[in-house]
């Protein structure tokens, strides 16, 4: 059995409705900005469906877990993770609030039975206050890693050679 992998959107993009509140750092606003939701449509030439996968991507400034992670319309475990934290100044009853994002791993494990030839991957950004606006986040470089039928492709889609 192989394994290969699809390189599924290898440039930053930015989620939610635009309003970055996350004080600090680098907020990327040079990142495309993509909205509240995007599809991405990605190929797994020759998978073998009954095996899982894994799904592994950065993501910077998540502040809820409950953004959506899908793939062919199945949640993937584990999901978008918050990426913040908040740090409270001042004493008293003069103080200020303020949250910094910063960038986390995933490494996620797909289910068997869900990949198929052809996929999409569904990433959602969710309401998270009274005022409707959105969780504001960054994706960036998303990969599958996924194993073949027998006689596939090899790692990255390089073919086994015959050195005879």
């Amino acid at each position: 059995m192989g394994v290969d992998y699809t390189v599924i959107q290898p440039v930053r993009q930015r989620f939610g409705d635009g309003d970055f509140r996350i004080e600090g750092g680098n907020i990327e606003t040079e990142a495309p900005f993509v909205g509240r939701l995007k599809d991405y449509e990605f190929s797994c030439p020759n998978v073998d469906p009954s095996q899982m996968a894994s799904l592994h991507f950065e993501s910077y400034g998540l502040t809820f877990n409950t953004n959506i992670l899908e793939i062919n319309g199945r949640p993937v475990p584990g999901g978008l993770k918050p990426a913040y934290v908040t740090v409270v100044a001042g004493s008293g009853t003069d103080t200020t609030a303020y949250t910094y994002g910063f960038w986390k791993a995933h490494a996620l494990l797909v289910e068997a039975n869900v990949l198929a030839e052809q996929n999409v991957l569904h990433v959602e950004s969710i309401v998270i206050d009274d005022d409707n606006n959105y969780d504001n986040f960054i994706i960036d470089n998303v990969v599958i890693f996924f194993k073949t039928r027998t006689g596939g492709g090899g790692l990255g889609g390089i073919k086994d050679v015959d050195p005879g």
